[in-house]
């Protein structure tokens, strides 16, 4: 069954618009089928370079950027090395439903912060609200009189500050990041998926860096390279009686532990340098540890989208504290202690003149 992304409004002419996971997984099901790429794009209605590889911005992909920049790694990818496009594409379908998994448990861990955040912004509207209600006077003391003006302008700027404040919070929590870049779990699913095609782990790791782009591309390149070494190393002498690695070896260790202290390799590195170490040592393959790993992303993926959604929770009390609650007073306290201060004839405030003679006095408004 075809999964749609919207419905075009009646009597507009728009067609609707495709899921992008929908089409991903309509691909798969063609070129399993025996179709070739260009007709199983060409039916779905994704435009091509001429090579089985989807244009950038102007195919059914461009929903979703994400999902898109994947799908083009893929194709270049399976162009590169030889691989089935099926398999290839089917892989990395695997990851993104990972990925929309992970993204979708990290809303609704924050659904409840996020609504917080929205309703608390509101609290010194409804502080001004009850004080009217309780002695209209209070709306003229803060529409006409210098000391209202004062209490206005200051809670404003507390109310601004708190907004903006809680909105850096939720997105922080939130962890957004800059769309049309591939997903760690798919470029996991990438090496694999080189790696099933029978090229060495360098060279895997150099074809996938060429199809994907930002921080990824680079840590791909400097594991191609640390892997690539340490092969010629391990090649070249051969470990010590004691069994302690030979000094190129160490030499190789130690340049990788120092790039990645320098954070020149991020989140990629520490989800692919075990597999692919434990399969080097090991003489096993790596592709079931790179399988692992994709599990073991999701999973704290997860636990940490959990852990900044009851974070959030916590931290919403200072621009609640600091922020928020003064203004509430301010505009909802104050103007009706000045108004009780002025009825009881305590004396003159700034900004408040006595009501000439003849006229009611402050104290006939709560009456």
């Amino acid at each position: 069954m075809m999964r749609w992304r919207r419905k075009p409004s009646p009597g507009s002419g728009e067609p609707a618009a495709r899921d992008p996971a929908a089409v991903l997984a309509d691909a798969v099901a063609l070129l399993h089928a025996g179709l070739d790429p260009e007709s199983a794009w060409r039916v779905l209605g994704v435009s091509t370079e001429g090579d089985g590889v989807p244009v950038r911005g102007g195919s059914a992909f461009s929903a979703d950027r994400d999902v898109e920049a994947s799908v083009r790694a893929a194709a270049l990818l399976a162009r590169d090395t030889g691989a089935p496009l099926a398999r290839v594409l089917e892989a990395i379908d695997g990851a993104l439903s990972l990925v929309r998994d992970a993204r979708d448990a990290a809303e609704a861990a924050l659904a409840g912060p996020r609504m917080s955040a929205k309703i608390l912004r509101w609290l010194p509207l409804v502080g001004a609200a009850l004080a009217a209600g309780v002695d209209p006077s209070v709306v003229t003391l803060l529409a006409t009189s210098p000391a209202g003006w004062a209490l206005l302008a200051v809670a404003g700027v507390l109310t601004w500050a708190g907004s903006a404040w809680m909105s850096r919070m939720v997105r922080t929590a939130a962890g957004h990041r800059a769309g049309g870049r591939v997903p760690t779990s798919v470029v996991l699913a990438l090496v694999d998926a080189a790696l099933a095609a029978g090229v060495p782990v360098d060279v895997a790791c150099e074809r996938v860096a060429r199809v994907v782009d930002g921080s990824g591309a680079r840590a791909l390149r400097r594991l191609a390279e640390f892997q690539a070494g340490f092969d010629r190393a391990s090649e070249a002498a051969a470990p010590s009686a004691e069994g302690a690695p030979s000094p190129s070896v160490a030499r190789t260790r130690r340049r990788s532990r120092a790039a990645r202290s320098r954070g020149e390799l991020d989140e990629l590195h520490d989800a692919l340098a075990g597999p692919l170490a434990l399969a080097a040592h090991a003489g096993a393959p790596a592709r079931f540890g790179l399988r692992a790993a994709m599990v073991r992303l999701d999973r704290e993926q997860r636990r940490r989208a959990q852990r900044a959604a009851g974070e959030l929770g916590v931290r919403l009390t200072l621009p609640l504290a600091l922020c928020l609650l003064p203004s509430f007073v301010l505009v909802g306290v104050v103007p009706l202690l000045i108004a009780v201060i002025a009825g009881a004839d305590l004396g003159s405030l700034p900004g408040l003149e006595p009501p000439p003679s003849g006229e009611p006095s402050p104290s006939a408004w709560t009456r």
